[in-house]
């Protein structure tokens, strides 16, 4: 029996990693790249194994994060040696994922954008399509549900700024707003490069805001936080915060930033899109028909179950109430106080088995 053809759409995390557990599986994998594989990135760079069975970054790791910075009205050190977290440089690695599909027998076919019309050709081609290609997703337009990604999707805007980051060494630091509204971050790939931006998770038009607001929250934020240098490049976009209910259209599987599998709470994705386009590739070579998207709530509803629980809470804190919980997260007791800590223990009594799940799930990946 011939192996199925499958056509992968977009050369991201999601894409290679269907790509290339396929070819391992024996598909016939063709892969399309609307750019150059590792061009074109859009992203903070930081790879979290929140499942904790991806392992180290083959290629691209800038340092392993055992220090992180967490700040509201104060700064706080959180001990991150537990946590499989990494700095990468996305492009490098991604291109090197590439190498591995093309010497699996993935043919990969890059500078080709892959329309609706497309769209429609492929899946009479091809015995299945898996569309890693982002958002909006090729999908979402032929199938008349783009508007999902900007209704369930948080925003972000990043700059990466070329000057003197050497004082957080291989810490990443984080600026979390009240109520859920977002986060800023710095993420240094060296001591003279950094991804620099804000993201925003409420509705458009709340909170940090989206558009030029956005991008002006930014720039407060860079010189507040006495950042100097050179703009290299500025980008931001949307990220899929709540995954699609439906995952498979025909012949055609959802995976990655298309499923809409983005972290609900920080807006991290690179774990899910592996994970979720090796599925794809597993469940096509074992024949499987029906459903894709209880293959992916299996395996990642249990995070995103305890994700949402703790956006919920952060959605009612305050500055104060938040700036505690972060004191209360690093361990410093001390600096949270007393009367702190007597304030936070209700809501940490209420919260207590979502608390111990996220604690588990942060240093050991059971979520």
């Amino acid at each position: 029996m011939p192996a199925s053809r499958v056509c992968v759409i977009g050369g991201g995390p999601a894409g290679l990693a269907a790509a290339l557990e396929g070819a391992r599986l024996g598909l016939d994998v063709d892969l399309f790249e609307r750019n150059r594989i590792g061009e074109n990135i859009r992203c903070a760079e930081g790879f979290y194994d929140s499942l904790q069975i991806l392992g180290k970054p083959p290629a691209g790791m800038r340092f392993k994060v055992d220090e992180s910075i967490l700040k509201v009205n104060r700064e706080y050190r959180v001990d991150c040696r537990k946590i499989a977290l990494w700095m990468i440089d996305r492009g490098e690695w991604q291109r090197h994922l590439a190498g591995q599909a093309r010497k699996a027998g993935v043919r990969v076919v890059e500078n080709t954008r892959i329309t609706a019309d497309d769209l429609e050709e492929l899946q009479k081609s091809y015995d299945w399509v898996i569309d890693a290609g982002g958002v909006p997703s090729v999908t979402s337009i032929r199938y008349g549900f783009r508007d999902y990604y900007r209704r369930y999707g948080a925003v972000t805007a990043q700059c990466v700024i070329k000057g003197d980051f050497s004082r957080l060494g291989k810490r990443l630091k984080f600026v979390l707003l009240p109520y859920y509204e977002g986060y800023f971050w710095v993420f240094p790939k060296n001591g003279e490069i950094a991804n620099v931006g804000v993201g925003s998770f409420l509705p458009e038009g709340e909170g940090v805001g989206w558009g030029k607001a956005l991008w002006q929250r930014l720039d407060r934020f860079i010189a507040q936080e006495g950042i100097k240098g050179t703009i290299l490049r500025k980008h931001g976009g949307i990220i899929p915060i709540r995954v699609l209910e439906k995952l498979t259209y025909r012949n055609i599987l959802l995976v990655g930033d298309a499923a809409g599998c983005a972290s609900p709470l920080h807006g991290g994705g690179i774990d899910a899109a592996l994970i979720t386009g090796r599925l794809a590739a597993r469940w096509i070579a074992a024949g499987c028909r029906g459903d894709f998207s209880g293959e992916i709530r299996r395996l990642l509803q249990p995070k995103w179950e305890v994700e949402r629980r703790l956006c919920k809470i952060w959605r009612g804190l305050d500055r104060k109430a938040l700036d505690d919980l972060a004191g209360l997260i690093a361990g410093e007791y001390s600096r949270v106080g007393f009367r702190g800590m007597l304030r936070r223990l209700p809501l940490l009594l209420r919260n207590f088995g979502t608390c111990r799940r996220f604690l588990s799930g942060l240093t050991r990946g059971q979520w």
